[in-house]
């Protein structure tokens, strides 16, 4: 996922855009609540998390999942989400000087 723009904020509910680097996109519907968001579109599902960290002032934890979904099966495929996790955890890593 190269981009996620949010279209649309209804109270706790949300929607969004998502494109990738080559050119394909989803729309998103979820939930984003204080802490929290969770996103789901018609094939991925996205999670992410953050809260003060309980033992280090001023560091914040950050958790987030993901995965493919095949229609009609309910398990969860988490393709590519180890290789992008690390990428994102880089670059926020770069963003907040860690």
């Amino acid at each position: 996922m190269r981009r996620l723009r949010l279209t649309r904020a209804d109270g706790d509910r949300v929607e969004a855009v998502a494109r990738s680097r080559y050119g394909m996109h989803a729309r998103f519907h979820g939930v984003r609540r204080p802490g929290w968001l969770w996103l789901q579109s018609r094939f991925v599902l996205i999670g992410m998390a953050a809260t003060p960290s309980p033992t280090a002032s001023g560091h914040t934890l950050v958790a987030f999942t993901g995965g493919v979904r095949l229609p009609g099966r309910a398990a969860l495929i988490p393709l590519g989400v180890s290789r992008a996790g690390r990428r994102v955890l880089s670059r926020l890593a770069a963003r907040v000087g860690g």
